[in-house]
């Protein structure tokens, strides 16, 4: 900035200069050279000329704080003044350095010149202990309501800061670091203390302001380093650290479930990660609650398992070697913890629908009735046989009729998603029959769990949905209701010779049995499956979840969604 006011100086001036000659004679014009002449001399004898001290003072490493380039300024143009050299340019340049923010980037220039970037604090205080005779720092932090963000151990006595929590008070402090020696909370000593005494001394604050007295821990290297990029998983299991004997501080952790999505904050712990729940599902979105305590929730920061404690706890003879435990690691990556990424469908590219439940919950009548209320955008799959045809069936409608040798090869070639047999023929969807369906429109399935993995593809990018039944009362209720339904329709249905059976099929009653296996069957596999799922839903009445569906289809479809990461290599987008 100095440079480009020094430029911008000595253009004024030589504009200056040739005013003060123009439209004059010869004579005159001499005249007022030498008067000019002279007038500059003065300036540059009383001032070392502005322009020149100005590119001085840039060029120069020293802080000269002595000079004001707003008084350098002032003075500058007084002498104009006082020189009776008045021209239009230094009206112009008069009017220019007296304009507010001109005076104030001339302060800010001068400040940034001098080095004075923020107001100058004292260093943090040190001491010397008489006890120890070592260094000490007192720190003082005030957290004001929030958790101090850091855990401490014990050893022989000795208190230590065992870990500073991401974005947590002490760590946006930046006075306190791993491995520092608590010897003092809020002036009283913490030697031989027990955890839970030194929690209460935390809690025992004035107005949110704690005093540390900590001997510094020696500064590693690489901690010292720049923290590495957050990243976000999708977790794969359960998980209640007051059930975890492992947890070193159940208190500092985090609860979640299968599906969640977390943000890892800090991974240098090889055995606990720092992380931050965002939400369950591919919708799941950090939300600003006003709830205050929901909105402390959504910021808390919580240690949990890594992978690699995970693998070995589950591992442990593997330890015995560590080639062994390396290769047995790599073979479970991502076993616990799903890398996910942000996706937005920009291209409109279709997707496939799957519903996952268990038998009886519902999923195949849901489906019936997306064919007949969505035929124009939804479609299906058709399968293959190993059968021969029936009177009145079409190959490539109602199957793609093959023989059976076909579809063993085709198993083989891991060619079908899913496939099984019944009265000695084989059934069952290719994945080549999948991909003609996308050609159409939307392709809905209600495939077996176990075909998931063959689906869950970038290819076919499913939207996988889990289907809940009600509580046990309400899907009684609403069964019976529904069935009285059908029965009428397929009455009416029946006396104008109009088969129903696949209403009256769909419709048959449950038993009480039947019901809380269904609910016990559809829990089991929500545990076993829910960490693939984008979402779930619950199967109350089949108008309310066609409506719910509906909507929820929209938003994966259309709404930035998290997808594995193991598929940006084939995404190219």
């Amino acid at each position: 900035m100095p440079d480009n006011l020094s430029a911008v100086f000595e253009t004024i001036l030589d504009y200056a200069d040739e005013e003060a000659t123009a439209g004059t004679s010869n004579q005159d014009q001499e005249q007022n050279q030498r008067i000019s002449i002279k007038n500059h001399k003065n300036l540059l004898k009383k001032h070392q000329n502005a322009v020149a001290i100005l590119r001085n003072f840039a060029k120069s490493n020293e802080q000269k704080e002595e000079i004001s380039f707003q008084e350098l300024s002032q003075s500058f143009l007084d002498d104009w003044d006082v020189s009776n050299s008045k021209s239009i340019s230094i009206q112009q340049l008069s009017q220019l350095l007296n304009a507010p923010h001109i005076q104030g980037v001339l302060w800010a220039a001068q400040e940034v010149s001098a080095g004075r970037f923020a107001p100058q604090l004292p260093d943090v205080p040190f001491e010397v202990d008489e006890d120890d005779g070592v260094a000490v720092k007192i720190v003082r932090i005030v957290r004001r309501g929030e958790p101090l963000g850091a855990t401490i151990k014990c050893e022989r006595g000795k208190v230590y800061v065992a870990r500073i929590m991401a974005n947590g008070v002490a760590d946006r402090s930046g006075c306190i670091q791993d491995g520092d020696r608590v010897l003092e909370v809020n002036g009283v000593t913490v030697a031989d203390k027990e955890p839970r005494e030194i929690v209460k001394l935390l809690d025992k604050c004035d107005n949110g302001i704690i005093t540390f007295k900590l001997i510094p821990a020696e500064v590693n290297q690489k901690l010292k380093q720049k923290r590495p990029a957050h990243r976000y998983v999708r977790a794969l299991f359960d998980y209640d650290p007051w059930q975890d004997r492992r947890h070193p501080c159940p208190e500092a952790a985090i609860s979640f479930r299968a599906g969640d999505i977390l943000e890892i904050l800090d991974e240098k712990d090889q055995y606990w990660w720092q992380t931050r729940k965002i939400g369950f599902g591919a919708l799941a979105r950090r939300k600003e609650s006003h709830d205050e305590e929901n909105r402390e929730e959504s910021k808390k920061v919580g240690l949990i398992p890594s992978e690699w404690l995970q693998c070995q706890s589950e591992n442990p003879d593997s330890l015995e070697s560590s080639n062994d435990f390396q290769t047995f690691l790599e073979s479970h990556k991502e076993r616990f913890y799903e890398g996910v990424f942000r996706w937005r469908n920009k291209k409109k590219r279709r997707r496939v629908v799957v519903l996952l439940g268990a038998p009886g919950v519902g999923r195949n009548e849901i489906r019936r009735q997306f064919f007949k209320v969505f035929a124009d955008r939804f479609t299906n799959a058709i399968p293959h046989t190993s059968r021969a045809p029936r009177p009145n069936e079409t190959d490539g409608v109602n199957y793609y009729f093959t023989t059976r040798a076909e579809m063993e090869q085709m198993i083989e070639w891991k060619e079908m998603l899913e496939y099984g047999e019944f009265r000695d023929n084989l059934y069952g969807t290719a994945l080549k029959s999948v991909r003609r369906a996308s050609e159409k429109g939307t392709v809905l399935l209600t495939p077996h769990p176990l075909a998931i993995e063959n689906i869950r593809t970038w290819e076919f990018a499913p939207i996988v949905i889990f289907v809940q039944p009600p509580e046990f009362g309400e899907f009684k209720h609403t069964r019976e209701v529904y069935r009285a339904q059908t029965t009428r329709s397929h009455s009416a249905a029946s006396s104008t010779n109009i088969s129903q059976n696949t209403a009256a099929t769909s419709a048959r009653a449950f038993s009480d049995t039947e019901i809380r296996q269904i609910i016990e069957n559809s829990a089991q596999m929500e545990q076993k499956y829910r960490g693939v799922c984008d979402a779930i839903i619950r199967n109350v009445d089949l108008d309310t979840t066609m409506n719910e569906l509906t909507g929820l289809i929209y938003q994966l479809e259309s709404k930035a969604t998290w997808m594995p990461s193991k598929w940006l290599a084939e995404i190219g987008e």
